[in-house]
């Protein structure tokens, strides 16, 4: 992708802008940043300011989520609002008005066994796609709202899966209060997944997701 597509994520279509300013230790988003380490395609999605130097805390962005202003909420386009990378930090609010996933789809292809009033509860679903012997942890924080986070096998970013669907081979979720963590692995070719947020009962809040990215084989 050029260095001057403008693709960043705010209300209406979503953009990406490769361009940013410094300030000290942080950055004026949006913006994405190159990453270090492992030779993936990385980089930041942002809507606000966060630190540009994460050397404190290596692994998650972790600090709490804040509840006011509320972030952008960003409809999909197709089944994704955006990719999203390895590296990848994301920061926005699930009520898109978008309403493709319920407890029926996820104990159908065993995301978890509790419905929890899905259908009632916007969906804010990202694009990813994994190399090939990649570990990918993927975080989410929803300290405004009980959210909680999911991904599925699927290659398609302008449909959503749906329970009929037989191709989803596997599917993730962790519906614990405050966000949660999903993990996914890859082994000999990459993959494609669905990752989304959506929320318990209808809860809409605002939330950040962070990608984090290794190679394991």
């Amino acid at each position: 992708m050029p260095p001057t597509e403008d693709r960043a994520m705010h209300s209406g279509p979503p953009r990406m802008l490769f361009r940013g300013r410094f300030v000290g230790l942080a950055v004026f988003s949006p913006l994405l940043l190159a990453c270090s380490g492992i030779p993936l395609t990385c980089g930041r999605t942002v809507n606000k300011v966060i630190p540009a130097i994460r050397e404190i805390d290596p692994d998650f962005d972790t600090k709490p989520v804040d509840c006011s202003p509320k972030f952008p909420s960003t409809a999909p386009r197709g089944c994704s609002i955006a990719p999203i990378t390895c590296g990848s930090i994301v920061e926005g609010n699930n009520d898109t008005q978008f309403y493709r996933f319920d407890g029926n789809f996820y104990v159908s292809k065993a995301c978890t066994p509790e419905h929890h009033g899905y259908d009632e509860g916007p969906d804010a679903p990202y694009f990813l796609e994994i190399p090939s012997n990649t570990w990918v942890d993927i975080h989410l924080i929803s300290d405004c709202a009980d959210l909680d986070i999911f991904s599925a096998t699927w290659d398609r970013p302008n449909q959503c899966p749906t329970a009929s669907h037989t191709n989803i081979n596997q599917c993730e979720a962790d519906i614990s209060r405050r966000g949660g963590k999903i993990t996914i692995t890859t082994v000999n070719k990459p993959e494609t997944h669905l990752v989304w947020v959506d929320g318990k009962y209808g809860a809409t809040g605002n939330y950040r997701m962070e990608v984090k990215c290794r190679e394991y084989r």
